[in-house]
């Protein structure tokens, strides 16, 4: 039976900033990480400790991370095996050959083979280490606070071994087993212990080096199961916490939502890549757009954990996902990266390219001027009056409120083929039971001009659960109702409204696309602040 982990996006107070700095430390959050914060003094206690060690130590990072890989034989912690053979040759400079060498108390240099010596002496005499080789350790150059450093990182990586047995956590990383050698051990005992059945001595020439999984599988999924949606979950909130630092992932509860309801205009196919033991590494969604004006359209989100990049699994995704667009005779596939980061590298690789580039801003609700939004809501538009709703538009108010949407359609787009969307009463009733089916709320403010048209509208989206961060949707005035202040309107309205009916909410995100001049001045001016860029990409689908 496992321990219970903790997961990030719903980690509140101690835990939540725990979190943080462990992103900060790691790079990512591990499940192991996960499973302390079920005790947030022994998450913040490891921080401290590995944080301190790292910073202000003598010992360099390629002999911490060996005397890590070199414990975690010993007591045959796949976990932590993984976790160091990724982090030793990936970020501490270890070659593969060095790191299988580490694991076995081995290593080419004079001083860093001393290093492993006196730790393989510590953790397998448990501490009991015997005068000559405390002098052997300084022969070979060691100081006193030298092997008291070593002694501190033998019994740090005894903690995480047992604690990622004991609590069975799922591995994370590409999967290291302690038996993928018969020769895991030096058959050479230290003074007062014995060696198990198993150990035996070979020479260097013979030891497997360390080779990170290749075997990775991809799968369709059909009907998405509960057990796959956490495991999609999983990857995405590792993905986020990586890339984006700082922008909530999605609950499990929005994942599952989103794989296994109905969407607008649209339909979804799905794959899990999944390696070593089941581990999920990677997922891809397609979304194939259903609308008349939009046939020629499918839209990627892909998602590979931190800890599997670069070993192809975003390519086997990809190709299933470009293989499908084929099969749905789809034209144009777009996918949204942050921009100049990872995944639009990636994505150039396989032929994308940028099509349009995107602000996002965030409002915080805390710090605006409450009095000069009130103002503006309050002011008065000759010709026009607000109005607004909860969830789905009242009767009265529907087709005027399709004839809005479809101000959309001439919303900047950059280079992308995009298409265009019709708007009837229908469909926005149909999106309105969409979003409450998932358990979200949309909120829509309006202005209605006296002839009985709606002249513009704006929407924010209330994520299932209320969390802090709510997210604005679209916002449109109808061309020729324009130039009249309508857009800044209905948009301070809507934030004083956020404000009485939902005071839990602290922020909005939103975004625009850099050349939509008028609304970013609009936003601007209610105090939105840019703090983040993504771009919209494009790939032009081959025929074969």
């Amino acid at each position: 039976m496992s321990l219970h982990t903790v997961e990030p996006e719903i980690a509140t107070g101690e835990t939540a900033a725990l979190f943080t700095a462990t992103h900060r430390a790691l790079g990512v959050i591990p499940n192991l990480a996960r499973v302390m914060a079920n005790s947030p003094a022994v998450l913040k206690g490891y921080l401290g400790v590995v944080t301190t060690l790292s910073a202000e130590g003598t010992l360099p990072a390629g002999v911490r991370e060996s005397i890590a890989l070199l414990v975690a034989q010993e007591n045959g912690s796949d976990y932590c095996l993984s976790v160091h053979a990724f982090r030793g040759t990936r970020t501490a400079g270890l070659s593969a050959a060095e790191a299988t060498r580490a694991r076995r108390g081995k290593a080419d240099d004079p001083w860093a083979a001393a290093v492993l010596e006196l730790a393989a002496v510590t953790v397998r005499a448990r501490g009991a280490v015997a005068d000559e080789q405390l002098a052997a350790a300084r022969r070979a150059g060691l100081s006193d606070g030298q092997i008291v450093e070593v002694i501190a990182h033998v019994a740090l990586n005894v903690f995480t071994n047992y604690l990622a047995t004991a609590a069975r956590v799922a591995v994370d990383w590409p999967l290291v087993r302690h038996t993928d050698w018969a020769d895991a051990r030096s058959s050479r005992s230290a003074p007062g212990t014995r060696s198990t059945p198993h150990t035996r001595r070979t020479t260097d020439s013979t030891a497997k080096a360390i080779t990170l999984p290749t075997s990775v599988q991809v799968k369709p999924l059909q009907h998405v199961s509960a057990a796959e949606a956490i495991a999609w979950h999983q990857v995405v909130a590792a993905s986020t916490a990586h890339d984006l630092p700082g922008v909530p992932a999605p609950d499990p509860g929005q994942i599952h939502a989103q794989l296994t309801l109905p969407a607008l205009g649209s339909r979804r196919l799905a794959w899990l890549a999944t390696g070593a033991d089941g581990v999920p590494v990677g997922v891809a969604g397609l979304r194939v757009f259903t609308s008349p004006g939009q046939h020629h359209l499918a839209e990627l989100e892909l998602h590979v954990a931190p800890a599997h990049r670069r070993l192809g699994t975003g390519s086997l995704l990809l190709s299933a996902v470009v293989a499908a667009c084929r099969t749905e005779n789809r034209r144009s596939l777009i996918a949204t990266a942050a921009a100049d980061g990872p995944g639009e590298a990636f994505s150039e690789r396989w032929g994308f390219r940028r099509a349009l580039a995107l602000s996002h801003l965030v409002l915080r609700l805390d710090e605006t001027d409450r009095a000069g939004l009130l103002r503006i809501a309050d002011a008065e538009h000759p010709g026009y009056r607000l109005t607004g709703w909860t969830g789905t538009v009242p009767d009265d108010l529907a087709a005027a409120f399709a004839a809005a949407k479809n101000a959309m359609n001439d919303m900047p787009v950059g280079d992308l083929d995009y298409g265009s969307v019709a708007w009837d009463a229908d469909r926005v009733r149909a999106m309105a039971a969409v979003v409450a089916d998932r358990g979200d709320t949309l909120l829509t403010v309006a202005a209605v001009h006296d002839s009985g048209t709606m002249a513009g509208y704006t929407e924010i989206l209330i994520p299932h659960g209320a969390p802090p961060r709510v997210q604005q949707y679209d916002t449109a005035v109808v061309p020729e109702h324009r130039g009249h202040g309508l857009g800044l309107w209905v948009k301070a309205a809507m934030v004083h409204r956020l404000r009485a009916e939902y005071p839990g909410a602290v922020e909005i995100e939103t975004d625009n696309a850099d050349d939509n001049v008028h609304m970013l001045a609009v936003n601007h001016r209610l105090g939105f602040r840019s703090y983040r860029r993504t771009c919209e990409l494009q790939l032009d689908v081959p025929a074969s």
